[in-house]
């Protein structure tokens, strides 16, 4: 079973720092991987942050 965690852009504090985060994920590949080891690709879709963890 798929996790999938989001973020609202609004939540992010600073104008800024959201602006910087839509410029690095725009047409991107981004992946995280936690300190277990788990990876979990990162997609913007409508305003939020979606993290979703890979079935690898």
């Amino acid at each position: 079973m798929a996790e999938a965690y989001v973020i609202r852009m609004g939540d992010i504090p600073s104008r800024s720092l959201r602006k910087r985060v839509r410029s690095f994920l725009q047409d991107e590949d981004v992946s995280l991987v936690d300190d277990a080891g788990q990876r979990f690709g990162v997609i913007l879709k409508k305003k939020e942050l979606v993290f979703e963890r890979d079935e690898l």
